[in-house]
C-alpha cells in the first residue's frame, strides 16, 4: 500500500508526523504518549496499513536508535533532581541495585522453563526488562501529584536504572555472543570496567567542555547549543569506543555533572536538548513498533503476559521490600513503589538493537526476545496507566505539598511577596530577570531564569510538585496563558494570577475556566510595583483586623483598597495565606502590605469596607 512512499526521506517525514499528532492527542487524552506512540506504529507500518514504510530506513535505524539513545540518557541527566537524588540516594541505589539482579533472576527463569529460551537469551532478556520507564512515570507522577519523596524515588530509579540496565544488557549480548560461557567474575569484572570507563569520559568530557563554553570564543546561544550536542555524541563515541555501551552511562554523567556548573545559559540548553530529546523519542519509537512482525508477536502473546504477571505480583514488590528495608519510609508509599515499574523506549530501542546484532551473527530467536519485550512494555504501560489513580486512592496516598508556592514573573515585586510567603511555604521562583533570580539563589531560594510560557521551564522547576502558582508578569494575557499550562499540563490544584488594570471583565470567562483567582483582590500595576521594589520605594507594613471591624466577612476584591497600597499576604493562626479575590476576612487576620508611605495621607485608612454594606461604621482597621 502507498508505494510511491517507500523511501527514507518519506518514512522519516511520516514517522516525525505521526509522532507529533500521537504526542498531541496523548496529552489531550491525558495518557502516556509512548502507548500511541507504539500503537500508531505498528497499525501504520509494514504488518498493518503499510503507509510507513520502515523497511526503507532500516540500514540507517541502528545508528539513530544508538544517538538517539545517547541524547536522551544525555537530556536525562541534565534534568536530574540532584538534591532529590541526595535525599533519596539510599532507597534508589538499592532499587537499582537489587531491580536488575532479582528482575533478571524472574524473568529469565520464566522465559527458560516457559517459552524455552537457550539460558544465555533468557539472561539478556532479563536483563532487558529490568530497564526502567521514564517516558511512562514522568506523565504518571506529574498527573497523580504524588509525593514528593514517592515521586523522587519513582522518577530517579527510572533514570538510572535505563543506564545500569543497559549496561547489564550489553554484558549479557557478549555472553550470548561469546563461545564460551563467561565465568560470573569476568562479567562483575566487565560491569566495572565500563562503569569506570563512562563515568571517567563523563567527568572529564564534562570539565573540558565547560572550559569550552565559559571562553569567549562561543558567545551565540546557538553555537552553544550545537557545540554541546555535537560534544556529547563525541564523548558517546569516546566511551563506546574504549568499551561497548559505556557511552549510555557517559551521556547520564555528563548530563548530571554538567548541572553542577554555573552556566549562564545552562536553562537554554536544557531547553534545546529537552526539545531534541523528545522529538528523537516520538520518532524513534514510532519506527521501533512500525519494524515490529506483529505475526511473532502474536505467536508469544500469552507467555509474554505470564512473564509480566510474575514480575507483577513477584519480582517488583521482592525488589521493594529488599530496598527498603531499614528506610524511612511509610509502608503505604513503599506499597505504591512496589506497584510502579512501567518498562519505555530505552528498552525497547535496546532490544531492538540487539535483535539486529542477533541477526546479523546468525544466532536465533532475536525476534523471540523482540516480541517478549514489546509485550511486557505495551502490558506494564497500559496496566500502570490504569491502575495508578486507583492505587493512589486505595493505599492513601499523600499528594504534593500543598503549601509549596511557585512565583512566576514579577521581578524585584515577585521576590517581595515570595520573601512573605517563604516564612512558613517553600517557594520557588521562575523569572527572566536575572539579577533577582541571582539575589534569590544567594538568599537559598529554588529560583530558575526562565521564560514560563515555553513548558520546558515549568518541567525544569519540578512545577508537577507544587501546590499554588502565583502568576504575575506584565502581561494578563501571558499570565493566563501560563495559567493554563499550570492546570492543563501540571495539574496544579492553586493558580492565582495578576491582572492588569482594566482587564478584569475582559478575562472573566477565562478565568472562571480554568478555577483560577485573581491574586492581590485588586488590579496589579506591574509597571510600577516592580519599580517601585526594585528603587527599594516600598515599606512593608501590616493590619490587623478588629472583631468589630466593617471589613470581617468582606471579600478582599470587594474591599477597597488605597492607592500606594498592595496586599501580598495574610496570616491567619500564624498561618501564610495568599490574598485574593474571594478571600474572606476574619477577626484576626493581619494583612501583610507594602506601601508608598509618601503616598499615603497621615492617617489614612489603607483599607476600607464596600461602600455598599450593612454596617453603618466606615472607619477600618
Amino acid at each position: 500500500m502507498f508505494p510511491q512512499l517507500a523511501n527514507p526521506t518519506s518514512a522519516f517525514v511520516i514517522a516525525v508526523l505521526i509522532a507529533i499528532a500521537a504526542q498531541m492527542l496523548a496529552a489531550r487524552m491525558r495518557v502516556p504518549a509512548i502507548l500511541l506512540w507504539l500503537i500508531a506504529g505498528m497499525a501504520l507500518g509494514p504488518f498493518g496499513l503499510h503507509l510507513l514504510h520502515v523497511e526503507s530506513i532500516r540500514p540507517a535505524l541502528h545508528p539513530l536508535v544508538e544517538l538517539g539513545l545517547a541524547i536522551i540518557l544525555f537530556e536525562g541527566g541534565l534534568s536530574l533532581n540532584l538534591k532529590a537524588l541526595r535525599e533519596n540516594g539510599w532507597i534508589i541505589g538499592r532499587l537499582v541495585l537489587f531491580g536488575p539482579a532479582v528482575t533478571m533472576a524472574f524473568a529469565g527463569g520464566t522465559a527458560y522453563y516457559l517459552a524455552g529460551m537457550d539460558l544465555g537469551l533468557a539472561l539478556l532478556f532479563g536483563a532487558l526488562v529490568s530497564v526502567g520507564g521514564p517516558t511512562v512515570i514522568l506523565p504518571i507522577v506529574r498527573q497523580l501529584r504524588l509525593s514528593r519523596d514517592v515521586s523522587h524515588i519513582l522518577t530517579g530509579e527510572a533514570m538510572l536504572i535505563d543506564v545500569f540496565g543497559a549496561i547489564l544488557s550489553i554484558v549479557m549480548l557478549q555472553f550470548v555472543l561469546s563461545a564460551d560461557a563467561m565465568p560470573p567474575q569476568d562479567i562483575a569484572m566487565n560491569i566495572l570496567f565500563k562503569a569506570a570507563i563512562g563515568t571517567a569520559v563523563g567527568l572529564i568530557g564534562t570539565h573540558l567542555l565547560v572550559w569550552l563554553l565559559r571562553s569567549t570564543w562561543l558567545q551565540e546561544t546557538e553555537s552553544r547549543s550545537i557545540l554541546t550536542l555535537a560534544w556529547a555524541w563525541g564523548l558517546f563515541l569516546l566511551a563506546d569506543q574504549v568499551s561497548a555501551q559505556a557511552g549510555l552511562l557517559a551521556m547520564l554523567v555528563a548530563g548530571s555533572y554538567l548541572q553542577k556548573f554555573d552556566l549562564p545559559d545552562i536553562q537554554r540548553l536544557r531547553h534545546f536538548k529537552g526539545s531534541l530529546s523528545m522529538l528523537l523519542i516520538s520518532v524513534l519509537f514510532v519506527l521501533l513498533a512500525a519494524d515490529l512482525d506483529l505475526s511473532v508477536v502474536r505467536r508469544y502473546l500469552w507467555e509474554g503476559i505470564i512473564i509480566f504477571l510474575i514480575l507483577l505480583v513477584a519480582a517488583r514488590p521482592l525488589t521493594t521490600l529488599l530496598s527498603c528495608i531499614g528506610c524511612r519510609i511509610k509502608r503505604n508509599e513503599m506499597f505504591f513503589i512496589a506497584g510502579m515499574a512501567p518498562r519505555g523506549v530505552v528498552a525497547a530501542a535496546i532490544t531492538s538493537l540487539f535483535a539486529i546484532v542477533l541477526h546479523d551473527q546468525g544466532f536465533k530467536g532475536g525476534d523471540m526476545l523482540l516480541a517478549l519485550v514489546y509485550i511486557i512494555i505495551i502490558a506494564s504501560i497500559l496496566f500502570y496507566s490504569l491502575i495508578a489513580a486507583p492505587l493512589k486512592k486505595a493505599l492513601g496516598i499523600a499528594g504534593s505539598d500543598e503549601r509549596s508556592v511557585l512565583i512566576v514573573g514579577g521581578g524585584q515585586m515577585g521576590s517581595e511577596v515570595g520573601r512573605v510567603l517563604g516564612e512558613d511555604r517553600e517557594v520557588r521562583f521562575l523569572d527572566l530577570n536575572a539579577e533577582v533570580i541571582a539575589s534569590l539563589q544567594r538568599s537559598g531560594f529554588e529560583a530558575i531564569r526562565g521564560n514560563a510560557l515555553d513548558p520546558i521551564y515549568l518541567e525544569i522547576v519540578h512545577a508537577e510538585e507544587i501546590g499554588s502558582i502565583l502568576v504575575m508578569t506584565g502581561s494578563s494575557d501571558h499570565n493566563l496563558h501560563i495559567a493554563r499550562l499550570a492546570s492543563e499540563y501540571f495539574h496544579i490544584p492553586n493558580i492565582y494570577v495578576a491582572l492588569q488594570e482594566g482587564d478584569e471583565v475582559k478575562h472573566a470567562q477565562l478565568i472562571h475556566q480554568l478555577q483560577a483567582k485573581r491574586l492581590f483582590g485588586k488590579p496589579y500595576t506591574y509597571t510600577y510595583w516592580t519599580d517601585q521594589a526594585y528603587r527599594r520605594r516600598l515599606v512593608h507594613e501590616s493590619r490587623v483586623i478588629e472583631q468589630e471591624s466593617p471589613l470581617v466577612g468582606c471579600r478582599l476584591g470587594q474591599v477597597r483598597i488605597a492607592h500606594g497600597v498592595q496586599p501580598i499576604a495574610i496570616i491567619r493562626h500564624d498561618r501564610t495565606e495568599i490574598p485574593h479575590d474571594d478571600f474572606i476576612l476574619q477577626a484576626g487576620d493581619e494583612i501583610k502590605v507594602l506601601t508608598r508611605p509618601d503616598r499615603l495621607k497621615p492617617g489614612q485608612k489603607l483599607f476600607l469596607p464596600p461602600i455598599v454594606s450593612r454596617n453603618p461604621v466606615t472607619a477600618e482597621t
